[in-house]
């Protein structure tokens, strides 16, 4: 058993130890980004994040775990840890010990599993976490996926305000199933943003070529949903090329676990000792320009849809994917958009409503969480998806053909300041078909992270 070293580091101790809430990037970081488009995103973001400095796995200087117990350090003692997987508090130990290890979000079998200095995704701590040894073995090499009630539970602790209870899909539970050409592993809802964000870091940081300082060569890391090209990289040695998924399902939890205070933590350690970033934190809205393509017309991260991705709609009223449950004018069910930026010195964002209840009342609202994991819960004739802190925003008759557009000035309305992510929703009247009778429905949710 190897101890923590501190005196290594003690120069980054007051940096590590700000508070979260303040932690942002440094100012200049990302100036030279481009995010008119999404090519033009990927290649200014690659250069701002490549060339970081690499630290051994395990070494008697300063490595990976002595990064990785800083980073994901118990808020509520300083001498322990939060695993990723279990939330469990385990004191520190340092390496070789018989609680935790590290997990690679993304497995090293898939594309780089052989250590070495030039080996820079191995020991990237971004996508590195400290995991109880138990859950990182039952997780195994398998791809991030959604589950169901018939997988295997595998439950967490409650400690830093979640986590906690079983038997409910899928509430603070793991999910895994040997189940499908590379099975599955569904992460806890407390953690699924962290580690989709991780795996949209390797995604970005990851072009090929070459490391512009040391001269390595590094491979390209490519998310996707094609689970026989994430099979193909399981090769045994280091590629050029490596896939690994599933991508939709990293967006899905992206969307539904925003950043919290813990993960802006752990990631202004990584950052300290690394000297890159994952923009994902610092910019969450940034996922929506590179994998979806969403860079300027619309803003924020439609979920919790009424076509059975999400919760089922309550009667059958099955709406259409990027809508909500159908309503008595629409079988596609109301959809909700933002236009404009989500810049707070811009402030010239809008709401949207299309195919809601012609000449009918609806209210814009806003909330701080994705209920029910952004799977949403049944509310009269739809889903709730937006909760937590919820804010009335502005009511507004919707048009003869069912669309409405907030007015009211967003950013004041809502209080919101730079690096806040809400989630906004309408909800509206359906008196004359409602399709179960309750008379009101819901549109989908959208989430925005407001920038600068």
């Amino acid at each position: 058993m190897r101890s923590p070293r501190r005196s290594a580091f003690s120069f980054l101790l007051v940096l590590v130890l700000m508070p979260a809430a303040s932690a942002q990037a440094p100012p200049g970081y990302y100036d030279t980004v481009d995010a008119t488009n999404s090519a033009a995103l990927r290649q200014s973001l690659h250069a701002v994040i490549d060339d970081h400095k690499r630290f051994p796995y395990t070494s008697g200087a300063t490595d990976t775990w002595d990064i990785l117990e800083l980073a994901q350090q118990d808020p509520a003692d300083s001498g322990r840890i939060l695993d990723v997987y279990r939330n469990a508090s385990y004191a520190k130990i340092g390496g070789g010990n018989n609680d935790y290890n590290r997990e690679h979000s993304w497995p090293i079998s898939f594309g780089f599993p052989n250590d070495g200095a030039s080996n820079y995704p191995f020991t990237d701590c971004h996508a590195v976490f400290l995991c109880d040894s138990v859950y990182n073995n039952s997780r195994g090499n398998r791809p991030f996926k959604f589950g169901s009630s018939s997988h295997s539970e595998r439950t967490t602790h409650f400690n830093d305000g979640q986590g906690g209870g079983s038997g409910v899909y899928p509430g603070n539970s793991n999910w895994t199933s040997s189940v499908g050409l590379l099975g599955s592993w569904e992460v806890w809802n407390g953690r699924r943003g962290d580690i989709a964000r991780a795996l949209l870091y390797l995604d970005i940081r990851y072009e090929g070529g070459t490391h512009g300082i040391t001269g390595a060569v590094e491979p390209d890391l490519v998310l996707t949903d094609d689970e026989s090209l994430i099979q193909s990289s399981n090769t045994g040695t280091n590629g050029t090329l490596a896939y690994m998924g599933l991508r939709s399902v990293l967006l899905a939890w992206h969307a539904a676990d925003p950043v919290d205070d813990f993960e802006r933590a752990r990631h202004e350690v990584v950052y300290a000792f690394q000297g890159n970033r994952n923009p994902f934190i610092d910019y969450p809205a940034w996922v929506d320009c590179l994998f979806n393509d969403v860079c300027s017309t619309t803003v924020g991260t439609p979920f919790c849809f009424g076509d059975g991705s999400a919760t089922p709609c309550p009667c059958g009223n099955v709406g259409a994917t990027l809508h909500g449950c159908a309503n008595g004018s629409s079988a596609s069910g109301a959809a909700l958009v933002g236009t404009g930026s989500p810049s707070i010195a811009a402030n010239d964002c809008v709401l949207e409503v299309v195919a809601s209840v012609p000449n009918q009342p609806g209210l814009f609202f806003q909330g701080l969480n994705a209920v029910a994991g952004g799977f949403g819960v049944v509310f009269g004739d739809g889903l709730r998806c937006a909760g937590g802190g919820v804010a009335r925003l502005q009511v507004r008759l919707a048009s003869g053909a069912g669309s409405a557009v907030t007015t009211v000035d967003l950013v004041a309305a809502g209080q919101a300041q730079a690096g806040e992510t809400f989630r906004y929703q309408w909800w509206y009247r359906d008196p004359a078909g409602s399709p179960c009778g309750t008379n009101f429905n819901l549109s989908n949710g959208l989430q925005l992270t407001w920038l600068p």
